[in-house]
């Protein structure tokens, strides 16, 4: 079974307060970003690799993600 964290900063923009949270999915994640993260970027993490980094896309009123 995958353990998923994502990890993003408390202000969305890098800074200090970085924030992680467990999830059960890829899906999962990107509602936890959505509803935590105004913009910036977030890592998503399978154990201890990093298997993306998700950007918000500015302007968009729903989440539109960028992953690379």
């Amino acid at each position: 079974m995958n353990r998923y964290r994502i990890e993003f900063s408390s202000t969305g923009r890098g800074g200090e307060d970085k924030l992680a949270m467990q999830v059960p999915d890829i899906p999962t994640a990107l509602i936890v970003a959505e509803i935590n993260m105004t913009g910036g970027s977030a890592q998503l993490w399978d154990g201890e690799r990093r298997i993306a980094e998700i950007q918000r896309q500015p302007g968009t009123r729903s989440a539109f993600w960028r992953v690379s």
